[in-house]
């Protein structure tokens, strides 16, 4: 996992982010819920909290989990679930819950096929039975730039994707009233038959892959995989 890039990012964290839909996210996880009566929720990788804010404002009881405290610190602010910092490849928190998601590409920054595993048995020994899970992937094709402005920030990003290795590294400038702040990323891009036997593998059953935040079926070509299954 990554730790410091978020650490660094994490008091200017939600600045930077203003552009992501977090409304559409949370309806399209609102559906799901309301479909299988999930009362109760974990989110892993909950950086600073914006969709447990969103779904307890919808009646949802959310705790976090996060590996980065700097995040969290921010997120207390936001959300009224229990926050811990925590890996998400070796975790328990002694409680279980009617659902897991793992949201904004947290889990592509596990970079190997073991990583993923250890997350998923977390996920899965964390998890009632029949309750669900909810897994949001960055799922580029292809290397690329771009530049945007919103808000007073300039945002330029740079990203290579090696379709061999499965790994992408990106680079971002963020610009921010005249001072630059950069970051990067490694992730591993995870195809939708890897999910799907990962989780089989670990006693999921019910598994789909939506696309984009509907209900549509993802395709390798869909610039989000949503992945979902049910606990046995």
């Amino acid at each position: 996992m990554q730790k410091h890039g978020y650490k660094d990012l994490a008091k200017i964290y939600d600045l930077v982010n203003q552009k992501k839909d977090y409304f559409k996210e949370v309806e399209f996880l609102k559906i799901l819920f309301n479909k299988y009566n999930i009362k109760t929720i974990l989110d892993v990788g909950c950086g600073t909290g914006t969709h447990m804010k969103l779904l307890e404002s919808s009646g949802f009881v959310c705790d976090g989990i996060d590996l980065n405290q700097e995040m969290l610190d921010v997120a207390k602010n936001k959300a009224k679930g229990n926050l811990t910092c925590a890996d998400m490849t070796n975790f328990n928190l002694g409680k279980k819950y009617d659902a897991i998601i793992c949201m904004f590409a947290s889990f592509n920054h596990l970079i190997n096929l073991d990583s993923a595993k250890r997350a998923i048995s977390c996920f899965r020994n964390n998890l009632n039975k029949g309750g669900i899970i909810l897994i949001d992937l960055h799922n580029p094709s292809k290397s690329g730039k771009k530049q945007d402005n919103f808000n007073g920030v300039t945002r330029t990003m740079e990203w290579e994707f090696n379709p061999i290795t499965k790994i992408e590294e990106s680079k971002v400038i963020f610009n921010i009233n005249g001072d630059n702040i950069e970051d990067s990323h490694i992730m591993r891009i995870y195809s939708i038959n890897e999910m799907l036997d990962l989780l089989k593998n670990e006693g999921f059953s019910n598994s789909r892959v939506y696309e984009n935040y509907t209900l549509n079926s993802a395709t390798p070509n869909s610039k989000n995989l949503d992945v979902f299954a049910i606990l046995k």
